[in-house]
């Protein structure tokens, strides 16, 4: 093994023998909710249309319809996986700029996106249409079930440093960090993410929503950073969509864009200051 792969792993792997991974692994996952297409009738769904109710208006940027996504009924969520920084009823409508679809970076991308909370339907839906709702999705509407997984952290997460993994316990550990998916898109409520790029998100969502660009590397460096770090504590991924061929989507070149929120603002039912990531390879 070359110097540069012996001083990344931190051990050379003819020396030592692969350890269980998956017992290493296992102490470090949390629950996450995996998002999957369903055709049983669902207050939750994908694309088609958001049922927007009549005093609340449809998100616009720049004079221009955002796409609408999804829309996740906040009463199935819980009953799938109690999450205590969620609102326990109603629904919330997920919105994006998918004709420039902005990376998150920079604070200008504020009102690319928007997530509201509504009134739930008051009964579940069948499955509509097969392709887009004209203008207002740029997704088929596909209902939604929730499913309860264990979701590990990326190997850039500080937890996963102590671990030491050679590079073939690496590449085992990328193995089992997919199993919970069951090769099914990594459409995901809370939980950590499955980043294509780094693992710094909730840092760049704390800086990038308080006025700090964080498209190169001087945004993490600037004199309010200090300050400001304390904060990406608090954030938390609200719902995470992969590429997906059934949707029709694929973000850049097999990416993700990843809504996040603070957590005690979601408690209190406010939504306003969520923020958008999109990774793609």
């Amino acid at each position: 093994m070359s110097n540069f792969f012996s001083g990344l792993f931190g051990k050379k792997e003819k020396d030592v023998p692969m350890r269980d991974v998956s017992a290493l692994a296992t102490p470090l996952a949390t629950p996450a909710i995996h998002v999957v297409s369903d055709s049983t009738p669902s207050r939750s769904h994908f694309g088609g249309s958001p049922e927007l109710p009549s005093d609340i208006a449809w998100p616009l940027r720049g004079g221009m319809k955002l796409g609408f996504l999804a829309r996740l009924s906040l009463a199935e969520i819980q009953i799938a996986l109690p999450i205590d920084w969620l609102p326990q009823s109603g629904a919330l409508l997920f919105f994006y700029d998918m004709e420039k679809q902005p990376w998150g970076f920079d604070p200008k991308d504020r009102g690319s996106w928007s997530v509201l909370l509504v009134p739930d339907l008051a009964a579940p839906t069948e499955q509509l249409d097969e392709g887009p709702n004209g203008n207002d999705s740029p997704f088929p509407h596909r209902n939604v079930s929730f499913r309860s997984i264990e979701v590990l952290p990326s190997l850039e997460r500080d937890s996963m440093s102590a671990l030491s993994l050679t590079r073939e316990e690496s590449d085992e550990y990328f193995n089992i960090s997919d199993i919970p998916f069951s090769d099914m898109p990594k459409h995901q409520v809370a939980g950590f993410p499955a980043p294509v790029q780094g693992d710094s998100m909730e840092l760049e969502c704390q800086l990038v929503s308080n006025g700090l660009y964080c498209g190169d590397s001087s945004g993490y460096k600037g004199p309010r950073v200090p300050s400001l770090t304390p904060g990406a504590t608090n954030w938390r991924l609200l719902l995470q969509i992969d590429s997906d061929d059934d949707l029709g989507v694929m973000w850049g070149d097999c990416g993700t864009i990843y809504y996040w929120v603070e957590a005690n603002e979601a408690k209190s039912g406010n939504f306003s200051n969520t923020w958008l990531v999109l990774q793609c390879s």
